[in-house]
This record gives structure tokens, C-alpha cells and sequence, in this order.
């Protein structure tokens, strides 16, 4: 299907299909599978630093409702306080590592956060711990620590560029299952890091084989993807929409493959 990401200083032409719902307070975009199709659990999207109302993760948003059979909300996790759309002007500077250290500092009004992912954990009405996630990454929340009547706030977490680890204690932490998609030309996680991710799985992975359990972590490289490439590439350059859509069906699969296993609904 046509991809839900946009041109990295455009917005994508689509429209986007749900509806606008305020959630114990936070105004949240909304979207079911389509075919009044009972969905197979709920996802609830982080977005990235142009927020709940960017067009972009809204369209990402009924992509995943659609592919994954799941409810998705994207809530607004940032204070109503996203940032500029202006800011789009200049992702492809932030963005390119090659770029000199002052154009790269000088695009102060564009932070950049993760695309994150997260399904319930059968909570009966998700929006009740939404005050868990706020200012909380997936990496975060996929290590256990917030619950909801005894239970991991979440089952899954899928993230994209992620920012702002602190290796390797960040990923030690992490007990939920994760998949991490990685752009080998990011210049904000660079190789070694990715490297030092990989390791850990690996070794939890095997710990896990061994207790006879399955394996509940991957990462994976996009070679030649930059920072920011799952949500904001630049759909006219082939080869990054092609990236994209890498992204787009491992978190699909990521995320059939769990409900599946845990039986997660709405």
C-alpha cells in the first residue's frame, strides 16, 4: 500500500482517515481497522517532535490500524507544545550527518524524538495510563517499570531511531519485547552504538533460548537510512522510500506476531 511516511520538508498528500477524541484529557487522534474489523489489540503511537497532529504520523497511524488489524491512538504526549512545522524546512540538514556542526546547531527549533510504538497490555481502557508515557520513550517503557494493576503497562514495543540512550545500561534494562530499526548513516546512533545494542539482544536472546524461551528482541540496520527515515523520508528518492518501507513491515510483523502470542485486545 502506499506508504505513510512523507518528503522530509513536505507533508504527505494523503488524508488521513480517523477522528480527534480527548482521552482522560489528552487529545488523541483515533483510528480502527477499516470494515468495522474487531481489532487485535491497540497501539498507541509516540510521536516524534512535530506531535499528535502532524499529518504524517496520523496517515502512519491508519497504515498500522489497517496492516495490523489494531486500534491506533496517538495521543498528545507533548503539552500541545510540538515542534514549528517550519521546522520541516530544514529536517534534511539535521538529518545528514555530513552536514557542518554549525548548520547542524543552528536548527534549534527542530528537536528530533523517535517514532515509537507501543501495544496494550489488555488494559480495559488504555488512556487511563497515558500519565505513565508522558515524557517516556519506548526503550523506557519496555523495560517493565510502569504497570497498570500489576501488569507491564505494555507487551511490545517497536521503535525507529531512537535518541538519547545511555548504552549499555538502557538496553540491560530492557525485559519486554523490543525491535529497534536502525539507519546505518544516523548520525545520532551511530554504528558502534548499534553494535553494542546488537551484542546485548544477542546475549539475552541466547539466555532466553536456553531457559526455553523465544527470543523477544531484534534489531535491525537500514543500510544508507537517515535519522528520522521511518516517519519523514523523501517519498520522490526511491531508495529512501524504500527504507521506509522496511521500517513500516518490520514493525507490521513485529506487532501480528505479538498480538498473536499475547492475545491483546481492545
Amino acid at each position: 500500500m502506499t506508504s505513510a511516511a512523507c518528503c522530509a520538508g513536505n507533508l504527505y498528500e494523503g488524508t488521513p482517515r480517523g477522528r480527534e477524541e480527548t482521552l482522560r484529557g489528552f487529545s488523541s487522534y483515533v483510528t480502527e481497522p477499516p470494515g468495522n474489523i474487531p481489532a487485535k489489540g491497540i497501539i498507541v503511537i509516540i510521536p516524534d517532535a512535530f506531535g499528535w497532529t502532524f499529518k504524517n504520523t496520523r496517515i502512519l497511524a491508519d497504515t498500522y490500524a489497517e496492516r495490523v488489524g489494531a486500534r491506533c491512538l496517538l495521543p498528545d504526549f507533548m503539552d500541545g507544545k510540538p515542534a514549528d512545522l517550519s521546522a520541516l524546512g530544514h529536517m534534511n540538514t539535521v538529518t545528514d550527518a555530513n552536514a557542518s556542526y554549525l548548520k547542524r546547531t543552528r536548527c534549534e527549533e527542530a528537536p528530533i524524538s523517535p517514532l515509537a510504538l507501543l501495544a496494550s497490555a489488555g488494559v480495559e481502557d488504555v488512556s487511563n495510563a497515558f500519565s505513565k508515557v508522558t515524557h517516556r520513550d519506548v526503550v523506557a517503557l519496555s523495560q517493565g517499570n510502569e504497570t497498570v494493576n500489576g501488569k507491564p503497562l505494555i507487551d511490545v514495543g517497536y521503535t525507529a531511531h531512537p535518541s538519547n540512550l545511555s548504552l549499555p545500561t538502557d538496553i540491560e534494562n530492557v525485559e519486554l519485547p523490543l525491535a529497534i530499526d536502525q539507519g546505518s548513516a544516523d548520525f545520532v546512533l551511530n554504528m558502534a552504538g548499534v553494535e553494542t545494542i546488537r551484542g546485548i539482544f544477542e546475549r539475552k536472546n541466547k539466555e532466553l533460548e536456553e531457559g526455553k524461551e523465544r527470543p523477544r528482541f531484534e534489531i535491525m540496520v537500514v543500510d544508507g537510512a537517515k535519522h528520522g527515515f521511518a516517519v519523514r523520508c523523501d517519498m520522490d528518492n526511491s531508495e529512501e522510500a524504500a527504507q521506509e518501507q522496511i521500517a513500516e513491515t518490520h514493525a507490521v510483523d513485529w506487532f501480528a506476531k505479538w498480538f498473536a502470542r499475547t492475545g491483546s485486545t481492545t
